[in-house]
């Protein structure tokens, strides 16, 4: 994975290391991808909450990108639900 210019400056000016930008350049992408997933589904906010096993409210704020507090495994647990793939590659 290749770690985006502003994340690299972000991660130097908060004292961050190339891993820990990494993790965050990650995290951004899968948020992002995670949310379009709930706009595109057809299904409720109750519903994708049920399967994925966290509330309707916080599936909102993740729609609307305005959770901050976010695992990697719950924004993975989106987008394979939701998406019927997983998310990235390993090589």
């Amino acid at each position: 994975m290749r770690i985006s210019r502003q994340a690299k400056n972000l991660a130097s000016e908060l004292g961050l290391n190339d891993a820990e930008a990494a993790v965050m350049e990650l995290k951004s992408q899968l948020y992002q991808q995670a949310a379009r997933s709930i706009s595109k589904s057809k299904l409720t906010h109750e519903e994708i909450a049920e399967k994925i096993g966290t509330s309707r409210a916080r599936i909102t704020r993740i729609a609307n990108l305005g959770e901050n507090s976010l695992s990697i495994e719950l924004l993975v647990k989106i987008i394979v639900t939701l998406e019927h793939k997983i998310p990235l590659k390993v090589a």
